[in-house]
């Protein structure tokens, strides 16, 4: 991250990034956000660039008024792509998971500042029933001094006692599990992982995330919009097309069961270039939704109307919580130059 940083400050302090504006600014945006808490003082966070402060989301807010900026809905979004409607700059607030802190902690202020807003929530959490890897293996690391593994071949015990050896264990076992496992040896990993530290997998899920109820109730707001989010969780470029499939169907037809009716757009977990690919835009197009959003970084062009379900976004990342920062991302300069200056990144 500090490469980044520094490129980012760069960009800032020099002002290039004005000049590069007219070349880097899109017609809008998505902006993507996980959880909104207020700042922890734990040394050891290795998930802080899912969390973002509600000072800071309401500084952005105020910010990109202030800047001409129209927050609208996904669904407006959607005709405007659709329609070639770009008179006006606009952003698009999209919160993924479901976690409780979306209703608490973020809604307040969407409601203050009249943000049209979408949480994209996960069935699985929602039922309690997903393993939030990340967020146990945190957890796990954090709680305890080493942390034994003992899966298939792997026989292995990691020091976990000062705070560098968190991190370096946190490095190697999330890089182990996110890509060295398929999607359902790593939540048998997890799993093995947590039985043997103790950590219930469900009552963690429950104690951060929404239930049906809460969601019920999320969605009842007239600024809210639910979307899909797969059934476990899964990156699903990473399995069958079968379970692909499997995974956002059943979640679709759970979000029916229990809130009314068939999210109309889609979020992919995780998101990145291994996560989702062109199997997977057609595959949600085929199966009826009408917009999905990746977590590639970028900001909307005209173009993007032929991508409907491979569109970018815009990570407010916990780690950047600075108005510089924010300011930067607006102007689109830093994911214009990730993405070699190619408006679209869809393949």
């Amino acid at each position: 991250m500090l490469g980044y940083r520094t490129v980012m400050d760069a960009l800032y302090f020099s002002g290039a990034y004005r000049a590069l504006a007219p070349l880097s600014r899109g017609c809008g945006m998505i902006y993507m956000l996980h959880r909104v808490l207020p700042a922890r003082e734990n040394a050891f966070q290795p998930n802080a660039l899912l969390e973002v402060t509600p000072e800071f989301l309401e500084q952005v807010i105020i910010d990109n008024k202030a800047a001409g900026i129209e927050f609208i809905s996904l669904g407006e979004a959607y005709r405007r792509l659709r329609e070639g409607d770009f008179a006006r700059r606009f952003a698009v607030v999209t919160l993924d998971d479901g976690y409780r802190d979306n209703l608490q902690n973020a809604y307040p202020i969407f409601a203050r500042h009249n943000v049209p807003f979408t949480v994209f929530a996960s069935s699985g959490i929602a039922s309690g029933t997903c393993e939030l890897w990340w967020l146990a293996l945190e957890r796990i690391i954090d709680e305890n001094r080493e942390v034994r593994l003992s899966f298939g071949d792997i026989k292995e015990t990691l020091a976990t006692d000062t705070v560098a050896d968190k991190y370096a264990a946190f490095a190697r076992l999330s890089k182990w599990i996110a890509c060295e496992l398929d999607e359902h040896a790593q939540r048998r990993a997890i799993r093995d992982m947590a039985d043997g530290a103790g950590l219930d997998l469900e009552g963690m899920c429950r104690s951060l995330a929404m239930d049906w109820d809460e969601l019920r109730l999320l969605k009842s707001k007239p600024l809210a919009t639910i979307g899909g989010h797969t059934l476990g969780h899964h990156a699903i470029a990473r399995m069958s097309e079968e379970d692909a499939r499997d995974q956002i169907w059943q979640d679709m037809e759970r979000h029916q069961h229990e809130l009314g009716d068939i999210p109309e757009y889609f979020a992919f977990p995780y998101g990145g270039r291994t996560a989702a690919g062109v199997r997977d835009f057609e595959l949600v197009h085929n199966l009826g939704y009408k917009l999905a959003v990746t977590t590639r970084p970028g900001q909307l062009f005209p173009g993007h109307r032929s991508y409907l379900t491979a569109l970018p976004r815009v990570s407010l990342n916990g780690l950047f919580q600075k108005r510089r920062y924010a300011e930067l991302l607006r102007e689109g300069t830093p994911l214009a130059i990730y993405n070699g200056f190619r408006k679209i990144n869809a393949v």
